[in-house]
């Protein structure tokens, strides 16, 4: 069994809405860490790991800017390397200084992703309440009913007014990518460089290990990549099979 490529973004999505503790009082309790492996891949035949010089960047709204500030040096794509490159050493691996002399490459990304919904505000101070009732059930016919008569909407009060909020949230994806299989696809493209036809079977990347941590994002750097190291750490914690 392969674990292909699993980076999209509409997995954001799913991570916070379906993993996080409910209702979430804090920007912890969206946090989510999931990690999925090659139940039929031995990795004990991995020794040796490459890392690449930068960290994938995946967004739908980074300005130019924010795209600079990630990349440049010491900023979120050094510390993330830096970050996957010491818990994989940890674990036991050795990091090579070449994609020959490697069994498997590290490959992080960083997902950002907004998404805007429209919710509807109820001014006043009963709106949100549900009506005033009035219990008709035992001696006019209707056991255990109740009818709900609720205020007519009168036009000097307000109705809902629709609001468009803005959520946003992030992920750090480190996927173990089978170094045959990189080398594979690199030799195969070199020889074909149209694009693939019908009758073509071009190589596949070899995904044997995915970790994907995720939660809300706030403006607090030292707040988010302390959430990224805690997650990374539990994600090592549900890998027991890695350790050397």
């Amino acid at each position: 069994m392969k674990i292909h490529n699993l980076i999209i973004l509409g997995i954001l999505a799913l991570l916070v809405v379906s993993c996080h503790k409910d209702p979430p009082k804090t920007y912890d309790d969206t946090d989510a860490t999931i990690t999925v492996y090659n139940t039929e891949f031995d990795f004990s035949i991995y020794n040796t790991f490459l890392i690449p010089d930068s960290t994938v960047l995946r967004t739908n709204y980074f300005t130019d800017q924010q795209v600079t500030n990630f990349y440049k040096s010491g900023g979120t794509s050094d510390l993330t390397l830096e970050l996957v490159q010491q818990r994989f050493l940890g674990l036991g691996y050795t990091e090579a200084s070449s994609v020959e002399d490697a069994d498997f490459i590290v490959v992080p990304t960083i997902v950002h992703v907004e998404s805007d919904e429209t919710v509807i505000y109820y001014p006043g101070w009963w709106w949100g309440y549900p009506g005033y009732g009035i219990d008709i059930g035992i001696g006019f016919g209707f056991k255990n009913s109740q009818y709900y008569y609720y205020y007519p909407v009168y036009p000097w009060y307000p109705t809902g007014v629709p609001i468009q909020v803005s959520t946003y949230t992030g992920a750090l994806i480190v996927e173990m990518m089978d170094a045959d299989s990189y080398r594979a696809v690199k030799e195969w493209q070199a020889t074909h460089p149209d694009p693939p036809g019908d009758d073509d079977n071009p190589p596949e990347y070899e995904i044997n290990w995915q970790a994907i941590i995720g939660g809300y994002v706030t403006d607090d750097a030292d707040y988010n990549k302390e959430r990224a190291v805690n997650g990374m750490d539990e994600a090592m914690a549900q890998s027991p099979y890695l350790i050397k």
